[in-house]
């Protein structure tokens, strides 16, 4: 499953899985862009880190990532790394999650 959703989708997904430890909220922006606001429990990776794609193959393929940034241009484009290297549960949000 790789599919794009919309925040509010987004927001519903991450309320129906809030005690799901197979469902990960990663957000791909810049630390100083995570520290201003995020998610509860949300895991940050920097898009822009040098090895942001060896840091995606470490993830576990098992588990279902829900990818965002700031606007979802980068998510966007970490999807293909994300099928470069195999994992199969991957959702982007296509748009602000947070005004």
């Amino acid at each position: 499953m790789h599919e794009n959703v919309t925040p509010q989708q987004a927001k519903k997904l991450i309320e129906l899985n809030r005690d799901n430890k197979d469902f990960i909220i990663l957000d791909i922006r810049t630390p100083e862009e995570f520290n201003e606001v995020h998610v509860n429990n949300a895991w940050n990776i920097d898009f822009y880190n040098p090895n942001f794609p060896s840091m995606i193959a470490q993830l576990d393929k098992n588990k279902t990532y829900l990818v965002h940034c700031k606007t979802g241009g980068r998510s966007s484009r970490s999807m293909e790394i994300f099928l470069e290297h195999g994992f199969e549960n991957v959702i982007n949000v296509v748009g602000k999650l947070f005004e």
